[in-house]
């Protein structure tokens, strides 16, 4: 316990009380507090302030003195004539109140070797979750259990909770079944986080992101504009916002992450969506190819959320432009890329080798186009276009008669793919499976139909490139289908 006056900070859960009466002031604020408490008589600078309470976060000198303005208020303290907090211009802050350690007549606690500093549980899974490692998300989590049940009151600890449990839940998202179960938990622990802190822009950023992907897209948008007006420098929040707007939006969103931190790749992958459904794939090959190069030479340093699927998405835009070798080379190295346990790095592994599969099938070549998706299938059992390319590579080869019965496991793909609510990828399918049995025109109206009933946002944004969708390409209504997703993008 940091006792000064007739306030006391308790360090294990960051709470300020007044003569053993709670003060109302956030965990994050009395962590502060106690910071400068602990440094009592010293000048604690601001630059060390935003790095050791916002690391990795451009913000504003303004929201440290916000920060303080509100420690000032619970205190009743002045900042013209301070007893306890003192601002010393241009340099930062000092504590000039008097400070003891412990309750009247009771010896300072010290932590034991066994104790664990529940911030520090909280530290453990944030670098865990930042790594986007697969092998340590369980890790995190637990961590962030842990920091939870210790710190009921710290909003960052659910925040970071949410984060760790819609990571587990992105890394089932492409499969036919997602880990529903963890949305929902992943939902529960940002609520809270929102709950306990409604200041805290995390909360509502994670929040936001969970939302649109349980299928809530506006409630989704105005939680993470509500973080990116609590905290506009926080980069990983204009990601959010890119995330779960679309068109003219994410442009900007993604513009604002270039600007705040100009190696994150995924902003790349953000925009260049944009483009291809806007029908303007030069900019969106420009997108894709510089997001590709950053993903590379960032491959195995400790850049924060390292990037995954910027050589999948540039290999079908370089498809789509009728570079085959160009394309395959990139799914090459999406591939080779994806091996070390990314998140999201079995998902894009499936999608570049589903797209190489395609583009191989278009080329001819049954067999190679057959050994892609067969890999596939081996890593991601009942995989909806894997099993549906499997088949038309088999097809192709004569190993099977051309026939509605032969498509018959890419039926009970698509019931699954129903069934877990990703309805726009189940459309999608059902249109390959069309352009397999030589009925483009029906491929056409199922994609027309898919972006009519769709809502507002990327549904279908891959329709210009992709590779399973070739034979759509010199359909005359395909020209609505296009207006139709440039007007969406707009």
């Amino acid at each position: 316990m940091i006792r000064f006056g007739p306030f006391s900070v308790d360090p294990r859960t960051w709470t300020l009380s007044r003569e053993r009466q709670a003060v109302e002031l956030s965990p994050r604020l009395v962590e502060i507090l106690g910071h400068l408490a602990t440094r009592a008589g010293e000048i604690v600078t601001k630059d060390e302030l935003l790095e050791r309470f916002w690391p990795g976060i451009n913000i504003s000198d303004n929201t440290l003195t916000r920060a303080v303005a509100d420690i000032r208020k619970a205190l009743g303290d002045s900042a013209s004539e301070p007893i306890y907090v003192q601002t010393l211009a241009r340099r930062g802050y000092r504590f000039v109140g008097t400070t003891s350690a412990g309750e009247p007549g009771e010896s300072p606690r010290r932590f034991s070797e066994s104790d664990e500093d529940p911030f520090q549980a909280w530290e453990q899974g944030r670098l865990a979750l930042e790594s986007l490692d697969l092998s340590r998300l369980d890790q995190a989590i637990a961590a962030f259990e842990r920091a939870v049940a210790n710190l009921p009151s710290y909003a960052p600890a659910y925040a970071g909770l949410a984060n760790a449990y819609m990571l587990r839940f992105e890394a089932t998202r492409f499969g036919n079944t997602p880990d529903r179960e963890m949305l929902d938990r992943a939902l529960t622990a940002a609520r809270r986080a929102c709950a306990t802190d409604a200041r805290l822009g995390e909360g509502w950023a994670v929040l936001g992101y969970l939302l649109a992907a349980a299928g809530q897209v506006p409630e989704g948008q105005a939680a993470v504009r509500r973080a990116t007006a609590l905290e506009p420098g926080n980069w990983r929040h204009h990601f959010r916002l890119g995330y779960v707007s679309w068109g003219e939006e994410r442009l900007r969103a993604a513009d604002r992450i270039i600007e705040l931190m100009p190696a994150f790749a995924p902003a790349r992958m953000l925009s260049a969506m944009v483009f291809v459904a806007r029908g303007a794939l030069a900019r969106a090959e420009q997108e894709a190819t510089r997001g590709a190069e950053i993903q590379r030479e960032s491959a195995g340093t400790d850049t924060p959320i390292p990037a995954a699927g910027l050589h999948w998405l540039r290999g079908l835009v370089m498809s789509a432009r009728g570079e085959r070798g160009e394309a395959l080379q990139s799914f090459d190295e999406e591939i080779a890329a994806g091996i070390g346990g990314h998140v999201y790095g079995r998902e894009f592994i499936a999608n570049a080798r589903v797209a190489a599969g395609f583009v191989q099938l278009a080329g001819n070549q049954p067999g190679e186009a057959a050994a892609h998706f067969t890999l596939a299938l081996a890593d991601t059992p009942r995989h909806a276009r894997a099993t549906l390319g499997l088949q038309a590579a088999r097809m192709r080869s004569k190993e099977l008669r051309v026939s509605d019965e032969a498509l018959e496991p890419v039926t009970a793909a698509k019931l699954e793919l129903e069934r877990s609510g990703r309805h726009v990828e189940a459309s999608l399918v059902a249109a390959g499976e069309h352009c397999v049995l030589g009925r483009v025109t029906e491929a056409v109206d199922i994609l027309d139909r898919m972006l009519t009933l769709a809502p507002v946002g990327p549904a279908g944004w891959i329709i210009p490139v992709d590779p399973m969708l070739t034979a759509v390409r010199d359909v005359p209504g395909r020209a609505v289908i296009l207006a139709k997703l440039a007007a969406r993008a707009s």
